[in-house]
């Protein structure tokens, strides 16, 4: 049950506190030299940590987050149009023909070869953060955290709470590249796994460590938001870490060692990926940053490839398991993203559910696993899920997990889905693939600098406003725990801002919704836009105003769908409300405004007859939106017949833009070694959990708990969505 949040909670809760209007446009055009005004909105920004028992965040946190968000596009703009950047080079065919729907095809692989320079390049970083994480991030303690603490350790429940804020991070002569705090950025919007890692690797301390939006702020340039480091920060960056300051001045090349022999061979980066004019697509390419990277060791001539990286990830876990107790990834938090406190119940023997994969690896999986994967060095993480499932069979091994019953209970059979998560296209040490976190998070990014904000001359009354939203939009989490709830993009700003400080915002979750509520950055796109309306219609019903006041085709259609005849009699104020919006000019492009926020969106490759469902019912509902404009004599909400959507500057034309759906500019995999857009809910899929655990939205990452957002138990992603690190987020809010 959520705690009622109260006004000293600073959370907006009672219906009657009306939120004014997004009234002011941003201008069209900005001047190289910015106004004196402007200058000192941008500037004297009050950044000191807030301290009280509600959202700790202000419009000058935000302002200082939008400044760091503009100063990531703008690097991102000079790494894809940087001219044959890693051996990747532009399309052969002209694109001077202006683009048209049927033919945008020059476009596309302008598009395509851009979007391939700057994976390597996020690929790079998260490489760079993994050094950095490891040689400048140390650990609160010397010993590793273990199943024995996890399970018997008094007060284990509120190790959220041991660490401290590592001050020497906050300064800007500490701080990384821009490329690495931008991976350490999109890592804090996947709460969940950043605290799972944090507490595994005993870097509380670094939990308990604000993103340093202040420092990060001094060196932004107001007029390019070029990122400009300090003398002493370059130099410190490199004695700690041996990397170059600058990204593309390291090595071509990365160090992979091979789970067989453990010596390292050189790989490239990324390899003979080039656009391709008969297939449409990029070359797959074999090197690290490539879908199909592919080598042989130097020393014992094992293939070497991603599933191997993968496999041997498991296994190492599984090593330090048996050998050093340290809980496998995934193990470490209930349902509710929290430590569990010991209960000794004798049912489940005193130990916590999600401890249930630990056990049972322990008990004979381990060196069943071993035993299999050593007379076949070509097994991939799918394999790994047939052993599984073969297992969970298997009453003897069952038994001695147990002690005394075989049969699986479903809280166990999560916690296995849970820790698989953990492995599906991801090598690297943490529990999430931090190249892909990045890459969706870029989405996120445009749509920040496509409204432009910054340039507002109403900037920091909107970033208040927004975080009033934001509290309600909280409120509406905290209370609804079954449920995805979904953000615009206004709110979804206020609550990055919210997680950049992962121990305070674990606090303030905690304390008022009774779990930390994640923020996952993957949910199929027709869920998402479902749990979108029902969010649309419980904040009006709350508060007696429009959740999203676009008034593009899709939020019309949404605010229609959610209308009913007694409105005027029984919500008189939430119908006046609505009405106010087509007083106003208020955007209707849905291009530029900030309604939904999918920038977590991924689609279901299996899912073509759910997705055509939703658009039907959507398109009844725009329908019936424009039959009651003509009544009253307005303007209909406008839908063309194709959309021009841009990406790199290109447009890609489409019929109906939908704008909770994945992009699509962005390709499948052509680009990335995993599909950070696409996942396949079919039956035994690449990435689908164990058979009987649960399914689907795992696959891409997407995890479900003991009460999936949008149902109770089973999978986030099939049944509910796909919710995140057993919780939900990132357009879900639940548990």
């Amino acid at each position: 049950m959520a705690q009622a949040i109260t006004s000293d909670a600073n959370l907006s809760s009672q219906p009657q506190d009306d939120l004014p209007g997004y009234s002011v446009e941003p201008p069209v055009n900005v001047p190289r030299e910015l106004p004196p005004d402007l200058s000192e909105r941008l500037v004297n920004l009050k950044l000191d940590p807030l301290t009280g028992n509600g959202v700790n965040v202000s419009p000058d946190h935000c302002i200082a987050h939008l400044k760091f968000l503009e100063a990531l596009y703008q690097l991102k703009e000079t790494v894809g149009n940087t001219k044959d950047l890693f051996g990747i080079l532009d399309p052969i065919e002209s694109s001077e023909t202006p683009a048209t729907p049927g033919n945008d095809q020059n476009a596309l692989a302008e598009i395509r070869v851009r979007e391939k320079r700057w994976a390597v390049y996020v690929a790079r970083a998260a490489h760079r953060f993994e050094q950095w994480w490891g040689k400048c991030v140390f650990a609160t303690r010397e010993t590793k955290l273990t199943t024995k603490e996890l399970t018997t350790e008094k007060g284990i429940e509120k190790a959220a709470y041991q660490g401290e804020p590592i001050k020497t991070l906050q300064s800007t002569d500490r701080l990384p590249p821009l490329d690495v705090l931008m991976v350490w950025h999109s890592y804090l919007l996947n709460p969940r796994c950043f605290f799972e890692d944090c507490f595994r690797y005993q870097k509380l301390d670094f939990f308990a460590t604000p993103f340093p939006l202040a420092a990060i702020d001094r060196c932004i340039d107001l007029v390019t938001f070029e990122f400009k480091p300090t003398e002493q920060a370059v130099a410190n960056f490199i004695s700690k870490t041996g990397l170059n300051w600058d990204n593309l001045e390291d090595p071509s090349t990365l160090a992979v060692m091979c789970g067989a022999c453990k010596k390292s061979s050189e790989v490239p980066w990324t390899f003979d990926s080039q656009w391709s004019a008969s297939s449409k697509e990029m070359t797959r390419g074999s090197g690290f940053a490539d879908a199909s990277f592919m080598t042989t060791c130097e020393n014992c001539k094992t293939p070497l490839d991603h599933d191997h990286l993968r496999v041997v990830k498991f296994l190492n876990d599984m090593d330090l398991l048996v050998m050093s107790d340290v809980p496998m990834p995934g193990t470490l938090l209930t349902p509710d993203g929290v430590p569990e406190a010991p209960t000794g119940t004798s049912f489940n023997l005193g130990k916590p559910y999600n401890n249930f994969p630990n056990t049972l690896i322990k008990a004979g999986l381990q060196k069943d696993l071993q035993s299999k994967i050593m007379k076949s060095p070509k097994w991939n993480v799918e394999d790994i899920r047939h052993a599984i499932e073969e297992a969970l069979k298997d009453q003897g091994l069952i038994r001695s997990t147990m002690g005394y019953r075989t049969r699986v209970l479903m809280q166990e059979r999560n916690a296995i889905r849970k820790m698989m998560s953990r492995y599906w296209y991801n090598s690297s040490p943490f529990a999430l693939d931090l190249t892909g976190a990045v890459i969706r998070q870029g989405s996120f990014i445009n749509k920040m600098h496509d409204i432009d904000w910054l340039h507002s001359p109403a900037l920091k009354g909107t970033m208040g406003r927004l975080l009033e939203k934001y509290k309600r939009f909280f409120q509406i989490m905290a209370s609804n725990p079954k449920n995805m709830a979904v953000p615009t993009l206004d709110v979804d700003l206020g609550w990055h801002t919210h997680q950049l400080n992962s121990s305070e915002y674990y606090r303030f979750s905690v304390e008022y919704a009774r779990r930390f509520i994640d923020h996952d950055d993957k949910v199929e796109e027709t869920k998402l836009s479902e749990s979108f309306a029902w969010t649309s219609k419980k904040y009006s019903e709350l508060y007696g105003e429009p959740y999203s006041e676009c008034r593009c085709w899709y939020c019309e259609a949404v605010r229609e769908a959610n209308s009913s005849k007694l409105d005027s009699l029984f919500k008189p104020k939430k119908k006046e409300a609505t009405a106010r919006l087509h007083e106003v000019n208020n955007e209707t492009d849905p291009l530029k405004s900030a309604h939904i926020s999918a920038h977590n969106a991924v689609r279901d490759i299996d899912g073509e007859a759910k997705a055509s469902v939703h658009a039907a019912k959507l398109d009844k509902a725009y329908q019936k939106a424009c039959a009651k404009a003509r009544k009253k004599g307005q303007k209909e909400p406008a839908r063309d017949d194709y959309y021009a959507a841009y990406y790199w500057g290109y447009p890609v034309y489409f019929p109906i833009y939908y704008p909770y759906a994945a992009p699509v500019g962005f390709g499948t995999g052509d680009c990335y070694p995993g599909a950070p857009y696409a996942y396949s809910s079919s039956a035994g899929a690449y990435g689908n959990c164990a058979a009987g655990t649960c399914g689907g939205m795992a696959a891409a990452g997407g995890s479900c708990g003991a009460a999936g957002c949008g149902g109770t138990g089973g999978c986030g992603g099939v049944s509910g969505g796909g919710c995140g690190s057993s919780g939900c987020g990132g357009g879900c809010g639940g548990s």
